[in-house]
């Protein structure tokens, strides 16, 4: 792949601190990473925007039992996360790069709120979004001062950590032990969780192993060389695993009916509903989901 250099491209020269192992302007000037754009777009945004876009949707559906607009935060924010990744990959500016990396506290931190206030009375709900806004509103000012990006990666990491646990608390408290909505869900949160991680690993591989990745594709050629741009794979599977932890948490914590899961969860989050991811079923489960019909 030839690529042109930088300061020729439409965008001009790169400013942003942080870039990956593709090849930047391999295939057209206007592009600065094609794949890691790419992902942002087609499928992405399946992950993000055409996911966020499909959360909203089952959202107004249901406005008439469920009408707290608040729900709808994380679904824009997953929309925002797509559109600014794509923003950044096209152009390497370093305000496109704040744009990228902010949008994923934008998106996170309304989930966060959510499974921390679950079981909260509205006061005690207010206190604990005041706080987390004062310290996002921190997160946000040091990381533009300082274009850091350690700071930055803790905090996501560890927003995503609370969150997966609290989860895990909200299925066990919110579904009735041996039932299939239990399954159903675990499934879900089961295989939300594996394809997350397995995109965060392909992310650090694509920064441990980038000389090897970027001679393995000069080697095979396009277009097979793109499936080697794992920082495009991140993209999406990261916006899979994200998208049905959204969805999870919102259902728990809207209290809905849980019968017809399939129904109110995008593909592959229905899937895995009824897949291996949810277990194997005892003769005690179903027995007790015999009795719960």
């Amino acid at each position: 792949m030839n690529a042109i250099d930088s300061a020729d491209s439409f965008w001009g020269s790169s400013t942003s601190r942080a870039n990956f192992c593709e090849i930047d302007y391999a295939v057209s000037r206007y592009i600065a990473e094609f794949v890691n754009s790419l992902t942002n777009v087609v499928y992405s945004k399946i992950p993000e925007v055409i996911y966020g876009l499909y959360g909203l949707r089952q959202l107004r559906r249901k406005a008439d039992k469920h009408g707290d607009s608040l729900r709808a935060l994380p679904y824009w924010g997953l929309i925002a996360v797509g559109l600014c990744s794509f923003a950044f990959h096209l152009s390497l500016k370093y305000h496109t790069q704040m744009m990228d990396d902010l949008s994923m506290h934008f998106a996170s931190t309304p989930v966060l709120h959510r499974v921390l206030t679950a079981n909260s009375n509205r006061r005690d709900s207010i206190v604990v979004a005041i706080v987390l806004a004062s310290m996002l509103l921190f997160l946000v000012t040091f990381h533009v001062i300082t274009d850091e990006l350690v700071l930055h990666s803790v905090s996501f990491v560890g927003t995503v950590t609370v969150i997966g646990a609290h989860t895990i608390r909200l299925v066990n408290s919110r579904t009735l032990p041996g039932s299939a909505a239990r399954r159903q869900i675990w499934g879900m949160v089961r295989f939300g969780a594996t394809i997350f991680n397995l995109g965060y690993w392909l992310w650090l591989i694509d920064q441990w192993a980038c000389g090897f990745l970027t001679r393995a594709r000069e080697t095979i050629g396009l277009p097979w060389a793109f499936a080697l741009e794992l920082h495009g794979w991140w993209h999406i599977y990261t916006g899979i695993g994200a998208y049905i932890f959204i969805a999870v948490v919102d259902h728990l914590v809207a209290g809905e009916d849980l019968r017809d899961i399939q129904q109110s969860f995008a593909w592959p989050a229905s899937w895995a509903s009824t897949s291996v991811f949810t277990g194997r079923e005892s003769a005690v489960d179903k027995d007790v989901s015999e009795k719960q019909k």
